[in-house]
């Protein structure tokens, strides 16, 4: 029964048909049947909470789970349910080229100081997290070319959770159609006004925020990652 409450729970989080969710022990695989060569994967954005949660096992479990194989082609779901073309993970896609600097949030200030804001949210207790333009040290600059992670959405993603957890990060999961979890970004976060070696105060009163971003296990994002949308 609860195997089944937990395929009727992913079915609603990821508006997907759910042909298995594998599981080894207490923690899942989240490798499911193979595509047929006739089908193009669907890769869709998730935080870490949403889908432990639904899966019903926990975040460590997740964390610890392989992430499979990006497909060379993809689809992409957003979160209105519209799917886009095919597209090939080896093209690049972001709304900048690597090592561009993104617009800047009206909101956030764009002097282009390392505190300008790139993009601010909230997560579900409603406590705001900004993703600072940054330098070498921290924020936007830090990562974006160092990790080729350029878009914005998969933090949009991570955003989704009660806050970050005992290591202060933030974790957004690229999901496919069948529930395999295909990349892991890690946002590792500063929820203080000061970092904590004491070298940088926000001006603002708000949040650091960001530190860094990467997906786990590479020192350079592949390219899908840039391409795959919140709305």
């Amino acid at each position: 029964m609860k195997a089944v409450q937990q395929r009727r729970s992913l079915r609603s989080l990821f508006g997907v048909t759910v042909v298995a969710l594998a599981m080894t022990g207490s923690a899942a695989t989240g490798a499911a049947a193979a595509p047929a060569d006739s089908e193009v994967e669907t890769l869709h954005w998730a935080s870490i909470e949403e889908y432990s949660s639904a899966a019903g096992i926990s975040e460590e479990e997740v964390v610890s789970m392989p992430d499979m194989k990006l497909p060379d082609k993809f689809r992409v779901r957003a979160d209105d349910g519209s799917v886009s073309d095919v597209l090939s993970s080896e093209e690049f896609g972001g709304d900048h080229t690597a090592g561009s600097l993104p617009d800047l949030d009206p909101g956030g200030g764009n002097d282009g100081k390392w505190w300008s804001v790139v993009w601010g949210g909230r997560d579900w207790n409603a406590t705001y997290v900004p993703l600072r333009l940054g330098n070498a040290d921290l924020g936007y600059r830090h990562y974006n070319v160092r990790h080729n992670l350029t878009s914005i959405d998969p933090f949009k993603a991570a955003l989704k959770a009660h806050g970050p957890n005992a290591q202060s990060n933030y974790t957004a999961l690229l999901v496919d159609s069948n529930l395999g979890v295909r990349e892991t970004v890690v946002f590792g976060v500063q929820m203080a006004t000061r970092t904590s070696d004491g070298r940088y105060v926000s001006p603002d009163g708000a949040y650091i925020g960001v530190i860094t971003g990467y997906c786990k296990g590479k020192s350079k994002c592949p390219n899908a990652v840039n391409r795959v949308r919140v709305s």
